[in-house]
This record gives structure tokens, C-alpha cells and sequence, in this order.
């Protein structure tokens, strides 16, 4: 009497598989993709994410066994992937979409030195680029604050969000990372943001011009000891006198007297704008790194 394999389905993602697939990312990578659950939660609740983007492989009994999700955009496919012993079958999922929505590219982000890097290999794929994940600490003393340039005042984010919009978009127009941030995505991405707190916004106004501005939050993926902060740009036409390291050290003393002694941030490891000097600058140091690997469709 021959038995049946269980049944694999990849279905869309659910609420109640969210710490299944917290614990997915812990397996696949360790430390180095953290997340918990009320983060997968909340991209849910996104109303910019296409849920049927957002799938887990289920076997048996419900029993889910691997995750991943896809982007889709005219340029490329970007697949967010935890799924260890089922890493094709969500690969071959993003490449099947990019084919039908005829995109020619697809994109995959993985910790350096994983596993999954030899497979990508002998499917075709190929390095790109590297983004890495920088980190400061302090001790109990406060953090020296910033010295904005002069006539420069630095407040708090006080809503209008569609001058902080223009300035995003300008500020990382040549980024290869970036997205241009529709007001539907302002929404989604930055005050619908988990932990959002506009007084951890910081905007740099040149009497009545936005010249710059830095983007934190008491935390990101769960663990409440760490800030972030998720974006930090200055306009062109102020550049090269000291502000973003201004903005950047006036973010670090709002995160401190919030009891945070470690703050994080991502950057691209290619950045040509001196954003890594002016993080090394100011204590930060590399503590992760992450790969992109591409494929032609």
C-alpha cells in the first residue's frame, strides 16, 4: 500500500500565520533578517501591498512551511523569500510573474554568505549590489547634538506631508533602492509606519524651504532597544555644509532621551554621496550586510 505525499498549497498569507512565519525568518537567516510578528501583521494592513503578493506554502495539516513575497514593478520582481528546502518554488513563482507581467527582471535580497547564494548562482542569477545595516551605541550620556548651518532651524514634522513628499522624491531621485513615494505610499510607508511618532521627525527650514530632513522611529521589527532611522536626506541645493550630519546627531539625542541606546540604519554599500563617511563620522559601524542577486527573464 503506497502513501501520498502531503499536500503542498501556496496560498496567500493570514493574520494567525504570522508568528509561524516569524519564526520562518529565524530559521532562514538568524540575527540577520529580525523580525516578529507584529511586523508580518502589518503588512496586512498595508494597503499598498497586493495581498495575493504575500504567500506561504502550507503542507499537510495547515502546517506552514515556507513564506515569500513579491513586488511588482515595470523594472523588476523582488522577491522577499523565507522558505528553507522549498527556496524554488517561490523563485520559480516570482519568475513565472515577471514573465507573465512581462518585466524583465527579477531581484533577490539575502544576508551575505547565505546559502540560498549558491542556488541563485546555478539558476543564472548573478550579484548586483550590497546594502548594509549600520549601528551606533551610547552609553547613559547623552549623544552630542547637531550644529545646523547657519539660519537653518531644525522642528518637528508638523503634517504637511506634501513638501516632506517633494523633498523625499528629490533628495533620493538618483538612489537605485529607491521608490518614488506617491502620497498613497507617504501614507502606507512613512506616517503609516509601525511606531510612527512625528516628533521623531526632524525637518531642517531654510526660512520657508525644506532643506533637509531625518525620519526615526523608537523601533521597527519588534525589539523596543533599538531605533531606526529609515530615512535621512538633504536637497541638493544645501549639500556639503554639514546639515545632514546635523539632522543625523539631533535624531540620535531624540532616540536617546527616549531610553534607546543603540540605533540602526540601512544604506546602499556603493552610496557615492558620502553618506557612509558621514555615518562612520558620527560612531556608526557596519553590522550586517546583505546581497542582491538579479536574473533576466
Amino acid at each position: 500500500m503506497s502513501s501520498n505525499p502531503a499536500k503542498a498549497v501556496l496560498r496567500p498569507l493570514r493574520e494567525e500565520d504570522s508568528e509561524a512565519v516569524a519564526k520562518l525568518y529565524r530559521d532562514a537567516f538568524g540575527d540577520e533578517r529580525p523580525l516578529d510578528a507584529g511586523e508580518i501583521v502589518s503588512w496586512l494592513r498595508n494597503p499598498e501591498f497586493n495581498p495575493d503578493w504575500l504567500r506561504v506554502l502550507e503542507v499537510g495539516e495547515g502546517l506552514v512551511a515556507a513564506y515569500g513575497d513579491i513586488e511588482v514593478t515595470k523594472d523588476v520582481v523582488i522577491l522577499d523569500v523565507a522558505a528553507p528546502g522549498h527556496w524554488a518554488t517561490f523563485l520559480n513563482w516570482a519568475e513565472e510573474t515577471a514573465r507573465s507581467e512581462d518585466v524583465p527582471l527579477v531581484r533577490v535580497f539575502i544576508p551575505h554568505g547565505h546559502e540560498l547564494a549558491d542556488l541563485l548562482a546555478s539558476r543564472g542569477y548573478r550579484y548586483w549590489r550590497s546594502a548594509y545595516t549600520m549601528e551606533v551605541a551610547f552609553g547613559e550620556a547623552p549623544p552630542d547634538g547637531g550644529n545646523p548651518p547657519h539660519g537653518i532651524g531644525l522642528h518637528p514634522y508638523d503634517g504637511d506631508a506634501e513638501t516632506l513628499r517633494a523633498a523625499l522624491n528629490e533628495a533620493f531621485a538618483d538612489d537605485p533602492f529607491y521608490e518614488r513615494v506617491t502620497p498613497e505610499r507617504f501614507r502606507a510607508f512613512h506616517v503609516g509606519r509601525r511606531g510612527f511618532d512625528p516628533t521623531l521627525w526632524l525637518l531642517a527650514w531654510d526660512r520657508d524651504a525644506l532643506a533637509g530632513f531625518v525620519l526615526a522611529f523608537p523601533e521597527r521589527t519588534g525589539d523596543s532597544t533599538v531605533g531606526h532611522i529609515t530615512s535621512l536626506g538633504v536637497r541638493p541645493a544645501w549639500r556639503k555644509r554639514g546639515l545632514g550630519e546635523a539632522l543625523l546627531r539631533e535624531a540620535f539625542r531624540e532616540l536617546h532621551a527616549r531610553g534607546l541606546r543603540k540605533v540602526q540604519l540601512g544604506v546602499d554599500a556603493e552610496n557615492q554621496t558620502g553618506a557612509l563617511r558621514l555615518y562612520e563620522r558620527v560612531g556608526m559601524r557596519v553590522l550586517r550586510q546583505g546581497d542582491n542577486w538579479v536574473t533576466d527573464v
